[in-house]
C-alpha cells in the first residue's frame, strides 16, 4: 500500500487518484494514518462483502478505469514500466518524431487556449 501524507496529498492529488485506481493508498497526517483512498470498485467489493448497500451516488454500473490512450503508444496501465520503456527510448533517441509531433500538439492547444 503506497503511503503519502495530507501535505503531499494537496500537490499531488492527480497522482495519487491513478494510484488508488489501482490499489488503496494511505493519507497520513503529522505520521499517523488518517485515511484511505481507495477506487470505486474497490469501495464496492468492500460494501458488497460486508452486506451493506452502495450508495448510487458511488454505483459505477460495470465501468472500469481506462487509461486515456498514450499518443505515443505506451501501455500506461502499468505507469512504473511505462516511465521506464520511455527513458530508455529517450536514452536510445527512438520515437523522436513522435514526440516531436505531440509537443506540437500541446503546442498549438496551448496557443488556441490562450
Amino acid at each position: 500500500m503506497i503511503t503519502i501524507s495530507a501535505q503531499d496529498l494537496q500537490r499531488q492529488v492527480g497522482e495519487v487518484q491513478m494510484q488508488a485506481a489501482r490499489a488503496p493508498v494511505l493519507i497520513t497526517s503529522h505520521g499517523k494514518p488518517r485515511c484511505v483512498i481507495l477506487s470505486v470498485e474497490e469501495f464496492e467489493r468492500l460494501k458488497s462483502a460486508a452486506g451493506e448497500p452502495v450508495p448510487s451516488e458511488v454505483r459505477r454500473k460495470g465501468l472500469k478505469y481506462r487509461p486515456r490512450a498514450d499518443p505515443l503508444g505506451y501501455d500506461l496501465g502499468d505507469m512504473d514500466a511505462a516511465m521506464l520503456a520511455m527513458a530508455d527510448d529517450a536514452i536510445a533517441g527512438r520515437g523522436k518524431e513522435a514526440v516531436e509531433a505531440d509537443l506540437a500538439s500541446v503546442r498549438r492547444r496551448m496557443r488556441l487556449a490562450r
